[in-house]
């Protein structure tokens, strides 16, 4: 419960001299995720991820792997506001999805100081997912992408298609806390 309602808390109580929210560290919304056991942070050039976190969901332990970045045409500013985050299946049993959505959810409340519950609930659609492409909905500038099966993944050294299940998720730049 903690868990739940700490990111919330923490976007209305810390604010910074100036008047803002307190920037907060890009993996710092992992450990807001229910089930939490491992954090690992990737290695530039020789992972594709920037963090991939163990969780217990179900009673089950599942490994999520995720990029955190920007979009944004100004290049100055250091604030995250994308996550892409997947599992290693092309087709995600309900423990994965579940697990997926969980990560997103901690990035949504804990970066985005606008989320607002419409949008967390997007989030529950998820679990609903079809087979066959990417899919995409968009609320108050949140956009949540997902794909089970194929629709989504990665190359590898052989250029060889490596379908995941995934989802991505995109926020409103000025209303992002997480920093690089």
């Amino acid at each position: 419960m903690t868990r739940t309602f700490l990111p919330l808390l923490l976007a209305l109580t810390t604010t910074a001299l100036a008047g803002g929210v307190e920037p907060i560290n890009r993996s710092q919304p992992l450990h807001w995720v229910p089930g939490v056991l491992t954090i690992t942070t990737g290695r530039t050039g020789t992972q594709p991820f920037t963090n991939a976190i163990t969780l217990t969901v179900g009673g089950q332990r599942v490994q999520v792997y995720l990029i955190t970045g920007s979009r944004s045409d100004d290049t100055t500013l250091s604030a995250i506001n994308t996550l892409t985050a997947w599992v290693t299946t092309p087709t995600a049993t309900p423990t994965q999805k579940q697990a997926l959505t969980e990560v997103a959810r901690a990035y949504l409340r804990g970066c985005n100081v606008q989320a607002t519950p419409a949008q967390l609930a997007l989030l529950n659609t998820l679990d609903r997912w079809e087979d066959g492409g990417w899919h995409e909905k968009t609320l108050d500038g949140v956009t949540v992408g997902w794909a089970d099966g194929n629709g989504f993944g990665f190359r590898d050294e052989a250029e060889r298609l490596k379908h995941r299940t995934g989802l991505s998720l995109q926020w409103p730049l000025q209303a992002s806390r997480c920093q690089f």
